[in-house]
Parts: C-alpha cells; structure tokens; sequence
C-alpha cells in the first residue's frame, strides 16, 4: 500500500521558542495514528520532552543531568558562533521524544567587520538585536567587531577568515562575562524592565537577544527619547515595526523580503552593508560642503550690498555699472560656488561625532568668517576705486581697475572656502577637479570681458596694463593671508568645532601609525609589536 501524509496542526510560540507540526500517517493501517515533529529553542525544547533516542535508534527517559548535558553542548555550538536548534517527535506534544540538536553557520557577510569598525570609528553606535540565543549573538557581535575593546580590533589583520580563526583561538580563554555579556540584554530583561525606564537602562548595551519584533520597537522609541537618530537595518517580515518606526529603515535590495522592502525608507540594491558606511561618509561631506558654500556666497553677497551701500551714504558715485555687476552675479553664483558642493571632504570631518538633527547650518563661526572676507573685499575694492577717482570723474578705466579687484578677490575667497579648517596652503591644488575648471573658466570669461573689443562695448571697459593686473594680483593676495589668520591663530572664532568621536581620539592617541589611511580605506591600520602588548594588557587588566 502507498504510505499518505497530511499535515494537520501547527503550533508556534514566540514566547516558548517552539514550532511543532502534527502529519497523519496512515501505511496500510486505519489506526489514524498522528506523529508530531517539534524544532525551537534547545532549552525550550528540552522542557516539552520526556524521552531521547539513543545510538541504537530505542528510546530512554531523559533524565536532568541528560538535559544539562544537552544544554552544554548547545552552548558550546553557540559560542562558536553557530545557530543551534532542538528537534523532537512524538505522537503528541505532550509525549516528545528528543531527537538532537543541529548547529547552522550564517556568517557574517564580506566587508561588515571592516565596516562595523569603520562606522564605530566615525562616532556611530552600532547595536545589535537578534533572536539568537544569547551565547550565538555574543560570538556574532564580536566576531562583526560590535563587541571587543578598540584595540583589539585594530589588530587583527587579514579578512573575516583570519578574523574567523583568531576567534576560535580565543574562545577557551575567556569566560562568559569576558566575553561581552554585560553588555548584553535578553527580550525577558527588556520585558522586566518599565518602558519609563528603558531609556536609561539600555545605555552601554549592544546586543540584545532572545528578542521579538516588540522589543525591536521598544527599542528604536527608547533610543528616540535619547535624541538618537535611529537607523534600522533589516530583511525579515518581523524587522517591518522597527523599520517603520526608525528615522531611517534600511532593507535589503536583494534578500529582503516585500514586507520589509516596502517599511523601509532605503533599499540596499547590493545588500552590502559596508554602503551604509560610504552614504553616511557621503552625507557628512554634503553637509559641510553646503556650510562651505553658503560661506563664499554670503561673503560675496555683503560685500556686493556694503559696497553699494558705502557709495550711496557717501554720495559717492556707484563704483560698477548695472552690466558688471549682472556678470559678478552669473561667474560668483554660477561654477565656482556650485564646484565647493563637490569638494573632497576633510578627513576630520569624517571622524567627528554624528551632529545633531537640529544644527543650525549658518553657525556664528561661519557668519563671523563671511563678514571678514566682505569686510577686506570692500576695502580693497573702494581703495582701488578712490586712487582711481584723483578727478572726481569716472571713467572706464577706473570702472574696470575696481571691476577687476572685486573679482579677483572674490576667486581667491571661493578658494579659501573650500575648508573651513586648512589653511590655502595645507590645500591640494588638484584634488577638486571642478572647482580647477569653474575657476579657470570664470578667468578666462573676465580676461575677455577686459580685452576682447566686442564685449568691452557691452560692460564698458577697456584694456588693463600688466602693471595694473600685478598691482591688482598683489592686493587682492591678502585674502589669502586674512584666511591664514584666521585659521590658524584664530580658529576658536572662526572655523566650525569638529568634535572627534571616542574611537577616532583613541586612535590618535595611540601612537604613530605606520601607514596613515582614509576614513574610508577599510584596510587595516599597523602598530608596532609594543604597541599590540601594551593593548593586550590593557584588555587583560580591564577583564
């Protein structure tokens, strides 16, 4: 006779960590008998069983020292990294026959430690929260780099197999406690705890586990109430609360499942986690290229203002006409201001802490740096303009000497906003390819404006001499020397406080590297032999 299978039953629990299924199994018989097939929780498990098989295939009770036997096995399994479940049958879930337990290995993807220690690096806490069980999530955390001490972590060398082997290697040296559990915090300690007080409570912890979708929500809120800004990574249905209720849900392109996919405010077309890295890199720059920006176009604008302002308290008569200044309009607000947006950022902003949502951009370190750099552009301009004016007329002459210096200071102030923190010499000539392009264009626009016989007709200039533009060259050099000033006998009132973050002043602290590498060079740093002793005593005495 054929044998006929239906499954019949299903019984699944969150809260016990078990999922059982009942077949009817029927061969040639009309007993109807009913077999149930359980998985879950080693510990959970455990408890639903009366009986384990052994090696001949025969069933004996379980006894309470075979359970602590299984446990210790199960722990073993999971300090190693692997996720561990418990299998079990029986005729019915009250008479459960345990059947062993399994360890399945999801390693941690290629490049997450490297960007784990690079988001750490650059002021970002990075947590995790996971229903492994608590000796499995330990050995993710720091296998991935969440867990273990800074320095540690900078010196292991080699890929995530290197990483792999040093961790077993590590693994009988160290207790539990050792091994990160205090910073660790199960979904039934999260439960006991009043959600008043679960913002204060989770402070220093980062791995949580034996966690449900509630105490991933729970979490985010706790986090929010901190002023964090929250980003959740996640693929699962169950990550779909806590990907909505983020600032930032982050899914997976790839992986991830519709649910997940369509909560989440990101989708990761590549599923790799090192992106999150480069778009928070990315978002840093644009940040304070705008900043940057914003400082050579308000400079240029109060100097435009307070120069016409000057000429008409004064009754002097206006030192540009209507045409020359439509054209500082188009060359200042055109390609180079837009060129700074593109600007390669500072690796010391890179390494600063996250800012806060509500940092104003226009700070009065930016303010008091724009009114400076307008202050000396006025000057400069209207003492060219008063030697040029000996007759009290004006002529196209002393129109293009004043047309020229403003000009040419504004392009030397667009160079020095290109950081709010070097000075123009610590600056790489070639490292902004566009800003090389907009500024050598907006030059040979105003050398053709000057010389070229057609256009000085429309803007009413004429022809300078090479004196002229040496003298011109020469004043209008001290915005560079103004910017020096500021930047470097002046910097607590003028350049914008980049506060690093723990981890990058570690690693300052540290000592001299050998090899000085990019916030997003995720290669590894080197340290001498000393350097790694006097770390691993360090660690030793901390333990």
């Amino acid at each position: 006779t054929e044998s006929k299978k239906s499954m019949f039953g299903r019984r699944s629990s969150s809260n016990s960590g078990v999922t059982g299924t009942g077949v009817s199994n029927s061969a040639g018989s009309n007993d109807g008998s009913s077999l149930y097939f359980v998985k879950g929780m080693p510990e959970a498990v455990l408890g639903e069983c009366l009986s384990h098989v052994t090696k001949d295939g025969s069933s004996s009770a379980l006894t309470e020292d075979g359970k602590l036997d299984v446990l210790a096995q199960s722990r073993r399994m999971a300090a190693s990294g692997l996720r561990v479940l418990a299998m079990a049958y029986g005729p019915s879930l009250d008479q459960l026959t345990f059947a062993g337990v399994i360890g399945m290995e999801d390693p941690v993807r290629v490049g997450v430690t490297d960007a784990v220690r690079q988001l750490r690096r650059g002021g970002v806490k990075v947590l995790m929260v996971t229903g492994d069980s608590k000796e499995t999530a330990l050995a993710i955390a720091r296998r991935c780099g969440i867990l273990g001490s800074d320095y540690e972590e900078e010196e292991i060398h080699g890929s995530d197999d290197t990483l792999m082997e040093n961790f077993h290697h590590s693994q009988g040296q160290f207790s539990d406690i050792e091994f990160g559990a205090a910073f660790a915090l199960s979904g039934d300690e999260i439960d006991a705890i009043p959600s008043s007080n679960l913002a204060d409570s989770i402070i220093g912890i980062r791995v949580f586990y034996r966690v449900v979708p509630k105490h991933k929500l729970a979490l985010v809120r706790a986090l929010q109430q901190h002023g964090e800004i929250v980003a959740v990574t996640g693929d699962g249905v169950n990550d779909a609360l806590s990907l909505k209720g983020a600032d930032i849900g982050i899914s997976m392109g790839r992986s991830g499942t519709d649910v997940a996919k369509e909560a989440s405010d990101i989708v990761l077309a590549d599923d790799d986690f090192s992106t999150i890295t480069l778009a928070i890199a990315e978002g840093k720059g644009i940040f304070f290229n705008i900043r940057n920006f914003l400082a050579f176009q308000l400079s240029t604008s109060f100097a435009a203002l307070t120069m016409a302002g000057v000429a008409t308290a004064f009754g002097l008569p206006s030192p540009l006409n209507a045409m020359q200044i439509l054209w500082i309009n188009i060359i200042m607000d055109g390609p180079p201001a837009q060129s700074l947006g593109v600007e390669p950022v500072d690796e010391k902003i890179l390494k600063a802490k996250p800012r806060k949502a509500d940092d104003p951009i226009v700070t009065r370190a930016l303010l008091a740096r724009c009114i400076t750099s307008a202050a000396l552009i006025v000057f400069l301009t209207l003492k060219v303009f008063a030697n040029e004016l000996d007759d009290g007329k004006v002529t196209r002459r002393d129109t293009t000497m004043t047309f020229m210096m403003f000009v040419n200071c504004d392009l030397l102030n667009a160079y020095c906003c290109r950081s709010s923190e070097r000075a123009f010499y610590e600056l790489n000539l070639f490292s902004n390819q566009a800003f090389l392009w907009a500024v050598g264009g907006s030059v040979i626009g105003q050398l053709l404006v000057i010389y070229f016989a057609p256009l000085q007709e429309v803007f009413q200039t004429e022809a300078l001499t090479g004196s002229d533009m040496v003298y011109i060259v020469f004043l209008s050099s001290s915005m560079l020397w103004l910017d020096t000033l500021r930047k470097k006998f002046f910097s607590s009132w003028f350049s914008d406080v980049y506060h690093a973050s723990p981890r990058a002043k570690k690693d300052d602290d540290a000592g001299k590297m050998t090899k000085v590498r990019s916030w997003l060079n995720f290669r590894q740093l080197d340290r001498s032999t000393n350097k790694k002793a006097k770390a691993r005593s360090r660690n030793m005495l901390a333990l």
